[in-house]
């Protein structure tokens, strides 16, 4: 019984340090939430007046054929699909959510007889595919917690490298889409060609109101510039909806690991408490029985 107590007692000190690492854990996470959603509600302004202006010199110009980001290609045959997963675990179902999803996505577009080239942002996401047979053709793992407009044109270059040149005709971005505290849905947004987004999806970059606005130079020159400038702003909202999904997938998963440490520290202390008193009991049993055996 004594043996018994001493394990009890080692497993309660084991759970109250794990219970020590996920509370810290869930701090952090609820640190970096903080951060990150607030650069994504901040951002909106921005991404709904660039969308409003985008939209005034799209109809300035007219014809947009002489813009190859605009370009719808018919057919289409060759799609690129970028997933954005996470470098670390410890999140809950985030990134399962999001590898099921792009397999969905995957899967829908090579029914319809479509090549897919698949890019994958983070250790997870590689991980995963790589357990299903599925290589990706290009991995990434230099996407940090804190994105940065650097980070998205470094991962915007190659998607607009592969469009531009005609390595692919359409590029799809597979991400956890942070509308609110309440919803994160794993989504597949198109981001090339311009003008091929879901307006469901991406409704909160989408112009509010029609805006008379005078342009200087022409409108095509504009145009020209404003539209990579674009890709990459919404490549960017993209990257800090995920950031901000990982970590509220983070901070819910190691809430729930606190508060199971909590009920299992609780229930071991109260079978300590138990083994206690049985060895108390069986001691001093042994007394009395030692006692009334020498009267």
């Amino acid at each position: 019984m004594a043996k018994s107590s001493k394990a009890i007692r080692k497993r309660i000190k084991s759970v109250a340090s794990t219970k020590k690492i996920t509370k810290t854990m869930e701090m952090v996470a609820t640190s970096k939430l903080q951060r990150t959603q607030g650069k994504v509600v901040g951002s909106r302004p921005y991404t709904t007046t660039l969308a409003s202006l985008l939209a005034a010199l799209s109809e300035a110009v007219g014809s947009l054929g002489n813009f190859p980001l605009f370009e719808k290609r018919n057919p289409v045959r060759r799609v690129l699909v970028l997933v954005v997963t996470s470098n670390r675990g410890l999140c809950g179902g985030y990134n399962a959510n999001i590898v099921r999803k792009a397999r969905e996505h995957v899967a829908a577009l090579r029914a319809e007889g479509l090549e897919v080239v698949l890019h994958v942002a983070g250790r997870k996401g590689i991980a995963a595919f790589r357990f299903a047979g599925i290589e990706p053709a290009v991995m990434r793992t230099d996407l940090t917690d804190r994105p940065t407009y650097a980070e998205a044109e470094s991962a915007g270059a190659p998607l607009l490298e592969a469009f531009l040149k005609g390595d692919a005709d359409r590029v799809d971005v597979v991400y956890a889409d942070f509308r609110s505290v309440a919803q994160q849905p794993p989504t597949a947004l198109t981001l090339l060609p311009l003008g091929s987004a879901d307006p469901a999806a991406a409704k909160d970059a989408a112009p509010q109101a029609k805006e008379d606005f005078l342009f200087e130079p022409a409108p095509a020159e504009i145009l020209a510039e404003l539209a990579s400038v674009y890709v990459k702003n919404v490549l960017y909202r993209m990257l800090l909806s995920a950031v901000a999904s990982e970590q509220l997938a983070r901070r819910v998963a190691m809430k729930n690991a606190t508060d199971n440490a909590s009920e299992m520290q609780k229930n071991l202390t109260r079978e300590y408490n138990k083994a206690r008193q049985a060895m108390i009991t069986q001691e001093i049993a042994e007394i009395v029985g030692g006692a009334a055996a020498l009267e």
